[in-house]
């Protein structure tokens, strides 16, 4: 038993580091590769099934947490938007669907569809729908994974080393995208840092839920001290000084990938997300000064060294905000009319796209809208006011119990596990901020990252020796 056991267990580290080093790379913005996000769902779940054989051999039972009800709600919401309902039902549940499907009947019908058939979804595309699903589920499956399986320190710092990698990778590429462009340019401007992404809105989405995790772990670092001592003697001081000034140096490389790739919305969500950093730390630690003097003396660095390369056209792209702003929010005025007919079940999830030119009424260029712009919008959209409400109480359960775990934790002077749990929901906060005028939590590679520091915030505040690394 003991053998198997270890078996299952490579296993799981093994692809759960290979879908945090290689996702940004498979399956970043734009059209993923099919196959390769088909091989990223396989893993997640093939992570979920090895994880549950490894408890079987263990006898450990299946912990829930407090936002499991509310996710398990949403879950049966959209398994409800693709169970084919009776005329009778569908009319009570969504009249909207009900007279979608009855008009296009005859149309229907020239491709095979039974028109004798009298059952109908709630979704108007239930393929479409049954396909986002399944892959919502692989996310859940990761982050459950994450949450359950890696406890201890030693398992945390092993998660670390391909997010910081493959963070660092992205952030010197785009880098070099920024600068190799602004020489070339001539005048004609200068393109901004992408990375590996298709969009410099999701490759800022990615960066911004890392940056935090770079900070906290840093922080984590130093000698935590009974009296008071100024922040570069106890950086110094720290036997660990070396491996802070590199982490300083990756996040000074990070923030400068994200000012470079010009994207608005990112560099205003990452700076409210260390903002946040600071006041929760400033509410539960003494040591206030000496952190803070970090984060700015980072800051600093970071900003120095982006005036001396040239951040001109990003002040420029921050001027551009009211000549772009009305394109989406045409788009949103267009949604609120979806909701009206939709209200409580939606139209389906991962149907905006095909939905969205039915009621394409104030946006008047021809444009083909894929994404709402707006997470949250897009949410209500697809899932109505039911499913949008499920996965509001769940993150705001999630969220108070975090705060009120980092209490216990900074109580309890357990300073590793505090300022990861810190960093980890920092980069929530900020994909949660940035979500409102993009959709980074629709790109596949974000939104793992995103379901991998949900499972990481709760596996950091949930300390357990029960597991020893491999």
């Amino acid at each position: 038993m003991t053998i198997v056991r270890t078996i299952l267990d490579k296993f799981i580290y093994f692809f759960t580091f290979s879908l945090l080093f290689f996702s940004p790379l498979l399956i970043r913005s734009g059209s993923p590769n099919p196959l390769a996000l088909f091989l990223v769902q396989t893993q997640c779940f093939l992570l979920l099934t090895l994880w549950l054989l490894y408890s079987l051999c263990d006898k450990k039972g299946i912990e829930l947490s407090v936002m499991s009800l509310p996710l398990l709600v949403f879950l049966l919401i959209c398994l409800f938007q693709i169970a084919p309902l009776p005329e009778s039902i569908l009319g009570i549940v969504s009249v909207k669907s009900l007279e979608i499907w009855e008009k296009n009947q005859s149309v229907l019908s020239t491709i095979g569809f039974n028109r004798e058939d009298s059952a109908f979804t709630i979704s108007l595309y239930p393929h479409g729908t049954w396909r986002e699903t399944l892959l919502l589920f692989s996310y859940v499956a990761f982050g459950f994974v994450i949450s359950r399986r890696f406890r201890t320190e030693n398992q945390i710092k092993f998660l670390l080393i391909p997010v910081f990698t493959a963070s660092l990778i992205e952030a010197a590429y785009g880098i070099y995208q920024y600068i190799t462009t602004s020489n070339t340019a001539s005048g004609l401007g200068v393109e901004s840092g992408r990375g590996t992404f298709l969009n410099r809105n999701h490759f800022a989405g990615f960066l911004e839920m890392s940056l935090p995790l770079v900070l906290g772990y840093t922080l984590s670092l130093g000698r935590q001290h009974r009296r008071r001592r100024s922040f570069f003697k106890n950086l110094v001081s720290s036997d660990r000084f070396q491996k802070q000034i590199l982490l300083l140096f990756l996040l000074g490389i990070l923030l400068l990938a994200l000012f470079f790739s010009q994207s608005r919305m990112g560099i205003f969500s990452v700076l409210l997300s260390l903002l946040f950093f600071y006041l929760a730390y400033y509410s539960f630690k003494k040591d206030r000064v000496e952190k803070a003097l970090m984060i700015l003396f980072v800051l600093a660095v970071a900003l120095i060294y982006g005036l001396w390369i040239g951040l001109h056209p990003i002040f420029e792209r921050f001027l551009q905000i009211e000549s772009d702003a009305p394109g989406r929010t045409l788009v949103w005025k267009d949604s609120l009319t979806t909701i009206r007919d939709f209200p409580l079940f939606g139209t389906g999830l991962g149907t905006f796209g095909y939905v969205y030119p039915l009621y394409k009424r104030y946006m008047e260029q021809a444009f083909v809208y894929i994404h709402a712009h707006n997470d949250y919008l897009q949410l209500i959209v697809e899932t109505g006011l039911l499913g949008f409400l499920s996965i509001l109480i769940a993150l705001g359960l999630f969220i108070l119990s975090l705060l009120k775990t980092l209490g216990h934790l900074s109580h309890e002077g357990k300073h590793f596990r505090f300022f990861l749990s810190l960093g980890a929901l920092s980069g929530i906060v900020s994909l949660l901020i940035h979500s409102l005028a993009d959709f980074n939590l629709h790109v596949p590679s974000n939104a793992l990252y995103f379901a991998f520091l949900i499972g990481l915030s709760k596996a950091t505040s949930t300390e357990s020796e029960q597991y020893q690394i491999p």
